[in-house]
This record gives structure tokens, sequence and C-alpha cells, in this order.
């Protein structure tokens, strides 16, 4: 009677494993195994690091005193935006809202493409525009920032114009 030669998920992990560790003791990574002559001491890192600029923390007084969100939509593009100067020419930007904060919303259709803008929480809709499919129209809605904003996206091209919201308190 032949065995079954199929190996079980904990024997390839294992398998797996090893050839990593083989290939750590050979030298095999990057670098060689080769050795720096004067390695750093801890203090030395922990100078660099206070040295270093301060970590991003998403918090930028670009956001601060913006009303007005401006976007263009293409489904080729995605969103690129035109407003506050912080999202400038990007695509899909990330934007940022303070909360209890009224905001007007303005995009314009650049393809003539079918396009709508709308705001979402984690799974459904909080606000959307009307839908639009001639080329440069321009829709405007004003909305108040809410802590269950997500994202923003196009419902027709949700895969490629989407974008996501930081809710800030102030």
């Amino acid at each position: 009677m032949a065995r079954d030669k199929q190996l079980s998920r904990r024997s390839v992990l294992r398998f797996g494993g090893g050839t990593v560790a083989a290939g750590l003791i050979a030298g095999c990574t990057d670098g060689g195994g080769e050795v720096e002559d004067d390695p750093e001491t801890d203090d030395e890192l922990e100078e660099e690091a206070d040295d270093a600029d301060p970590p991003e923390t998403g918090q930028d007084d670009d956001w601060e005193a913006v009303e007005t969100i401006e976007l263009e939509a293409d489904a080729e593009d995605g969103w690129v935006g035109r407003q506050p100067d912080a999202i400038e020419g990007n695509e899909n930007p990330d934007i940022a809202l303070y909360e209890g904060t009224e905001y007007e919303f303005i995009w314009t259709n650049m393809d003539g493409d079918g396009h709508n803008l709308a705001i979402w929480d984690d799974a459904d809709p909080i606000v959307a525009s009307s839908f639009v499919d001639d080329e440069d129209e321009t829709i405007e809605f004003t909305v108040e920032a809410t802590d269950e904003m997500e994202m923003y996206l196009c419902e027709v091209h949700s895969d490629d114009m989407v974008g996501s919201i930081e809710i800030r308190s102030e």
C-alpha cells in the first residue's frame, strides 16, 4: 500500500522557516554578511533620533482655515485635487475636515463620463451629489463634517475614484 506523501501545513511552514534561517546564517541576505567596522552605539542612535524631524501626526495648519474642497472628476485619473493648496494636483487626495465645521464641496466633471461625489461612512453613503455626465459641468453641495465620515468616492467608479477623509476635532 503506497503512502500519500502530502506535507502538512506545519511541515511546510517549518521547512520554509528553516530555509530562511539557513539563508541568514550563510550570509545570503542583502549585504552578503559584511560587518560594519564601527557599529553605532545606542547613544549615537538616540542622538540621531533626537535630531530627526518629528513624525508626521497628520495635523498640519493647511487644513485649519479650509472651507471649500474642490475636486475634478476623471475616470482615468480619479479625483484630482484643486483646492485647498494641500491637495492641488494630487490624485484621490486624502482630505482633513474638522468635526462640526461646514464645508462646501465643488467638483467638476472633466471627462464627460457619469460621475457623482458621495461621502461615506464605513459602509453607507452619508451624503451624495447628483450624477452628472456633461463634460465641464460643476456641482456644489455643503455638508457639516461628522466623525462618521471616512471616505469620498464616485459611486460609478468606486475602485478608481476614492479618497480618505480624516475627521479632526478642534
